[in-house]
């Protein structure tokens, strides 16, 4: 054999070994470890513990189409006037929060005052409201599983006002994460109002029915945590700025031309 027919093979050789060598190098890095187990049984954990819950939660019922009118109105503040919550729960489970709260309890069947007496509100079930116990100054609502409710919202001052409202935590006007800085509904003086169920911030609506903590809307979410409490935020207008601004609209309506082709 000649030295360069050698050389040439030796140089071959060496040239796999390198590439055997640097693919043996690469090899982890394209291919990470798997996640601890522990991860994966921690999040069994979690799941168990909401399907071991007892009590009602709030699923999406049934959807249809419910328009609603785009409204305006300019707050005071960005923080709520009054801010004010009402829990829910099967019967077994609003009579154990009740002797929680201790003081005694009483069992009523009409809507309730909320947020420093300007709402009147509840749970109905088209036009019957559900009960609800009173104790220690708080109210539950008993329910019943499988059922559809609203929540029913009367405006008892004579002011427009601006409610947000949620159920187990979320906005029920975008059916996402509750904050004050969303919008809510617009109530005009003594209007009467009903929540039909979850929006995603069009006309069509998912009705609100109780159900399993597991089936819950918010705890598809990640926050069943929230469930079983409704939330209202309310806001008085700025009746100044409202005015100020009604009275600019006439003059820029005054200043409009029929004809702004011809100019």
């Amino acid at each position: 054999m000649s030295i360069s027919t050698f050389l040439r093979r030796f140089s071959f050789v060496l040239l796999i070994a390198s590439l055997a060598f640097l693919a043996s190098c690469q090899s982890p890095q394209m291919s990470p470890p798997p996640l601890p187990a522990v991860s994966s049984r921690y999040s069994a954990e979690a799941e168990s513990r909401i399907q071991d819950r007892p009590g009602l939660g709030t699923q999406a019922g049934h959807e249809y189409v419910s328009e609603i009118q785009p409204s305006h109105l300019i707050r005071k503040s960005s923080v709520p006037d009054v801010v004010d919550s009402f829990h829910y729960n099967d019967a077994a489970g609003a009579d154990t929060m009740a002797g929680i709260l201790g003081g005694g309890k009483t069992r009523h069947n009409g809507l309730f005052d909320a947020a420093g007496d300007r709402l009147k509100v509840g749970l109905v079930s088209y036009s019957d409201p559900f009960p609800h116990l009173e104790a220690a100054g708080r109210r539950i609502v008993i329910g019943q599983a499988g059922r559809d409710y609203r929540v029913r919202l009367e405006n008892r001052s004579k002011k427009r006002v601006e409610v947000i409202v949620t159920v187990d935590g979320l906005n029920t006007l975008t059916s996402t994460k509750a904050g004050y800085s969303q919008r809510g509904y617009i109530l005009e003086p003594k209007q009467t109002y009903d929540v039909e169920g979850f929006r995603n911030g069009g006309n069509k609506v998912r009705t609100f029915r109780f159900g399993r903590v597991v089936d819950s809307v918010a705890a598809a979410k990640g926050g069943a945590g929230n469930v079983g409490v409704i939330g209202l935020a309310v806001f008085e207008e700025d009746e100044a700025k409202a005015k100020a601004a009604l009275q600019h609209e006439q003059f820029v309506r005054d200043n409009a031309s029929a004809f702004p082709g011809s100019r």
